[in-house]
């Protein structure tokens, strides 16, 4: 289900690690003001890009495989496409899961970011200043990954509801980590439209057609 999402977030995560890693090589003397305003709405732009291809690739792999299994169950329909109007009205809306709008988001930790630079400047500390964008980066991958998920669980459903799926299987990856909450919904059928909000960040739970015959 998430395999190809897996191997773009690792590609991903190096991407990250590299536009932090620039940052954190300026000088002092360039991270005035204007220049730490400048240089970290070019970094974002870049992040946001990169997040917006990756999301597509996925989304559209994950809608390829979901309408498969429900051919394969039975199910047709006309197929939708997936694509940057699809992706934008995902990323506009508010997620249950973290709890806030993703874009506003993004703009929320760049400003915060922000203000850490220069707090760090005006203190002449690196640690503080390299700890802030150690701090920084990990929010901004935990922020990739779980909408990652969401958009690779966004497009399986829209394949499902395409091909006329009305019932779906919850599918939870059952082991020593599994939340109370994802070991007593798996195997649960749900009608498709009624399927309840995953309850935590980088839940691998997922949705599976429901035999037309069952």
């Amino acid at each position: 289900m998430y395999e190809k999402l897996d191997s773009l977030l690792e590609k991903a995560k190096k991407k990250i690690r590299t536009e932090f890693n620039r940052l954190g090589m300026m000088g002092f003397d360039e991270l005035n003001v204007t220049n730490t305003s400048k240089t970290t709405r070019s970094m974002f732009d870049r992040l946001l890009s990169n997040n917006e291809n990756l999301y597509l690739t996925a989304a559209k792999d994950s809608y390829t495989n979901a309408t498969k299994a429900a051919k394969g169950a039975g199910f047709s329909g006309e197929e939708s496409e997936i694509n940057g109007e699809w992706l934008t009205a995902i990323l506009l809306a508010y997620n249950l899961v973290t709890g806030y709008l993703y874009d506003r988001e993004a703009e929320r930790k760049r400003l915060r970011l922000n203000e850490q630079i220069l707090t760090a400047r005006e203190y002449d500390s690196r640690e503080m200043y390299n700890e802030s964008l150690r701090k920084s980066a990990n929010l901004w991958w935990t922020q990739t990954s779980q909408y990652g998920i969401d958009v690779v669980d966004s497009a399986a459903l829209q394949a499902y509801a395409d091909m006329g799926v009305e019932k779906v299987r919850w599918v939870a990856e059952v082991d020593a980590r599994t939340c109370e909450v994802c070991k007593s919904r798996n195997g649960v059928i749900y009608d498709i439209a009624k399927v309840p909000t995953k309850t935590h960040y980088n839940c691998r739970c997922y949705l599976e057609p429901v035999d037309i015959e069952e």
